[in-house]
C-alpha cells in the first residue's frame, strides 16, 4: 500500500516538473529525506486568474513516513508588497504503531525578502499547518506542523534552502508522537520563477 502511495507521489512530482511556475525540491539531514513539489493551477486549467493558486505535495521519510497533498493560494498582502502570504488546505497521511493517521490541516504561511542589497534574492519564511480534532480522521486526534526556512536563489532556476521543522501527530488513544523535530537543508529546481 505504501509503495503505491509513494509511486503515485513520485508520478505527481514528475508531472509537476513539466509545468511552468513550479518547483521540485529535495531536503535532507542526517536521518531524514523529504521530496516536495508544487505547480500553479494556471497551467493545468489554462485560466490566468488561477496563477496564484498552487497544488503541492510532499513525502517525508523520517522515523515514520508522512505523505501530504494540498492546494493553496499565495499573494502579497494588500498595500504591503514586501510580504507574501499563503493560505490553504492539505491532506496528510502517516501511521505509528499500526495506527493510521489522516488529517486535513489548514495551512498558513508568510515570507519576505531579506538583506536585499547584500545577498542574491533571499527569503525568510514561516509556515504552520494545524488540524484540530474536527479535521482529524481514522486514529488521529490532532496534527501540528511548524517550519521556518531561508531560501536563496544563488543560480538561475536553482534555489538552496535551509530550515527547521517540527511535526506532531496526536492520536485519539492518548499517544502523542513527535514525527520530526529537526533542521534540514536542500535545493529546488524552479521553472518560471515569480
Amino acid at each position: 500500500m505504501l509503495k503505491k502511495i509513494f509511486l503515485s507521489l513520485l508520478f505527481l512530482t514528475i508531472s509537476i516538473y513539466g509545468f511552468e511556475r513550479s518547483s521540485i525540491g529535495l531536503n535532507i539531514n542526517t536521518t531524514d529525506v523529504e521530496f516536495e513539489g508544487r505547480t500553479s493551477l494556471e497551467y493545468i486549467t489554462g485560466v490566468p486568474e488561477y496563477g496564484n493558486f498552487f497544488i503541492n505535495g510532499n513525502f517525508l521519510s523520517a522515523d515514520e513516513n508522512l505523505y501530504g497533498l494540498g492546494i493553496s493560494v499565495e499573494n502579497s498582502i494588500v498595500n504591503y508588497q514586501n510580504i507574501i502570504f499563503n493560505i490553504g488546505l492539505r491532506s496528510v497521511f502517516t501511521s505509528y504503531q499500526n495506527k493510521d493517521f489522516a488529517a486535513l490541516p489548514i495551512t498558513f504561511g508568510a515570507k519576505t525578502q531579506i538583506l536585499r542589497n547584500m545577498l542574491p534574492e533571499t527569503y525568510l519564511g514561516i509556515k504552520a499547518n494545524y488540524a484540530p480534532s474536527a479535521l482529524s480522521y481514522k486514529d488521529a486526534d490532532e496534527y501540528k506542523e511548524y517550519r521556518i526556512e531561508v531560501d536563496s536563489n544563488v543560480v538561475p532556476n536553482i534555489d538552496i534552502y535551509a530550515g527547521f521543522r517540527r511535526v506532531d501527530t496526536d492520536y485519539n488513544n492518548g499517544n502523542d508522537y513527535r514525527l520530526n523535530n529537526k533542521a534540514y537543508a536542500g535545493f529546488k529546481f524552479i521553472l518560471d520563477p515569480r
